[in-house]
């Protein structure tokens, strides 16, 4: 395991996060989903195109930052809808940066946003097949909850999601683990 930041900063993107948001998303979904998402889908993805979409919408994001330099983000929503009040709807971390506890550091950062708005439930949606994010949301003590498919290009994707108990109810673990 790589050693932890200690100057990791998560705040509110800004304007001049776009790039770097739209790099760490080409490179992860390049890599982190190969052999699980088409590879002609994957090739095809373009970060000046992806740039062209996240200056659109930063305002939805938070960063994990050190030294300027952005090492993940993240989007989260209140919802209000279904089972759950809250979904972490993205989390990605610089590839070369993971297992150093910036996705913990953002994942920590929707927790403490989501209680402090009074949200009891969360949920997060990943591909079926992405093993690694799914040991990650377990050991954050998400419940498998449901499955589903989302469409990328011209095929749908078995999806999984997990769902967390803000308020230390039915997978209490998570309330200990975040009150540090």
């Amino acid at each position: 395991m790589k050693q932890p930041l200690e100057s990791l900063v998560i705040r509110d993107a800004a304007p001049g996060d776009a790039r770097q948001i739209a790099e760490i998303l080409v490179e992860d979904w390049q890599t982190a989903y190969r052999g699980i998402i088409d590879s002609a889908y994957l090739d095809a993805m373009d970060v000046e195109e992806r740039y062209r979409r996240e200056v659109q919408r930063y305002r939805q994001y938070v960063v994990a930052s050190a030294g300027g330099e952005v090492l993940g983000f993240a989007w989260n929503e209140l919802t209000g809808d279904g089972a759950a009040d809250c979904e972490i709807v993205a989390l990605y971390v610089r590839y070369a940066r993971r297992h150093c506890g910036v996705g913990k550091a953002l994942f920590q950062h929707a927790l403490e946003t989501f209680r402090a708005a009074g949200r009891k439930r969360m949920i997060v949606w990943c591909l079926m097949g992405n093993a690694e994010a799914r040991r990650f949301y377990e050991r954050m003590g998400g419940e498998l909850y449901m499955t589903g498919t989302h469409p990328w290009g011209d095929r749908a994707y078995e999806m999984v999601s997990y769902l967390y108990h803000l308020d230390g109810g039915e997978n209490g673990q998570l309330a200990a683990i975040y009150r540090t």
